[in-house]
């Protein structure tokens, strides 16, 4: 019998309108599910090593499984980018295959199984809106590349005119300064881009966002988190090479799915608030 004089004695879990609260979902064992939260968390300069580090930790517990899903991953990719038509078909799928494997991250992460199937698994769940973020990803490159064409096709201009008969070597100092200065504003232009797609699959197949809102979430997580990210791209550009050299191209084999499962790490850092670089 419960006490009148206790301080829970009016506490009730119905809400104002007289139905039980929402509850959080939970795993197969009682686990509350990572949540999203309303707003990214700006992570320190160390996250950008963490998430890496993190993701080494996922692919060392189910090595052989991850080998095998991003090599599958890599070699579709690599055959239908050598088919002329298929290389552009592509493109839009890839972030299908992607948000797959961040499905098998979480399933891992969360303690029940990864499968091989988990690589394609959001073909079936999220194809519609992962559809939609390729194609705006395509249409983004196309956009970012504007600059370089116009150069590039200067260049072919003059060419074809023979303004570059008389004075060929200034002409040509011109042009290649023209490429250069093309192909720095179409890398300015993908910082942007990548920043709205970086946490995009995520957010869309874990959280059912619609590409628009993942994009401009994913946008907003990569400003507040440009340090990190720049930590993240340095090791990746710079360390991990290294790595690949000095194992004579076996380091590849371990990078790849570290870098695939680096989109899973980072994402529970920033986005939920279960981040992994605190466990």
């Amino acid at each position: 019998m419960s006490n009148p004089n206790s301080p829970y004695a009016n506490v009730s879990l119905q809400k104002s309108d007289g139905q039980p609260p929402v509850l959080p979902p939970t795993d197969e064992y009682g686990s509350a599910l990572p949540q999203l939260l309303t707003s990214p968390r700006k992570c320190d300069a160390a996250a950008g090593m963490s998430w890496i580090i993190k993701a080494f930790g996922l692919f060392k517990n189910q090595p052989l499984l991850w080998f095998g899903i991003s090599v599958t991953f890599l070699v579709i990719v690599g055959i239908a980018s050598s088919v002329p038509l298929l290389n552009v078909l592509i493109i839009p799928t890839i972030f299908m295959f992607i948000a797959g494997i961040i499905k098998g991250a979480a399933a891992q992460s969360q303690g029940t199984e990864l499968r091989f199937d988990h690589l394609f698994s959001a073909f079936k769940s999220h194809w519609q809106p992962l559809l939609i973020l390729g194609l705006l990803y395509l249409v983004g490159i196309i956009i970012a590349m504007i600059p370089l064409f116009i150069a590039m096709g200067s260049m072919m201009f003059s060419m074809m005119s023979g303004d570059m008969g008389n004075n060929y070597g200034a002409m040509n100092d011109i042009s290649l300064g023209g490429i250069f200065f093309g192909y720095l504003l179409t890398m300015l232009l993908m910082i942007p881009l990548y920043m709205a797609l970086w946490f995009a699959p995520a957010l869309i197949v874990l959280h059912n966002l619609e590409p628009i809102a993942a994009m401009k979430k994913s946008f907003e997580a990569g400003k507040v988190n440009i340090v990190p990210i720049l930590v993240y791209g340095l090791v990746c550009s710079l360390l991990l090479p290294i790595l690949i050299i000095l194992t004579l191209g076996l380091g590849a084999f371990l990078v790849l799915p570290v870098m695939l499962l680096t989109y899973y790490t980072s994402y529970r850092d920033v986005w939920t608030d279960q981040p992994l670089s605190v466990m």
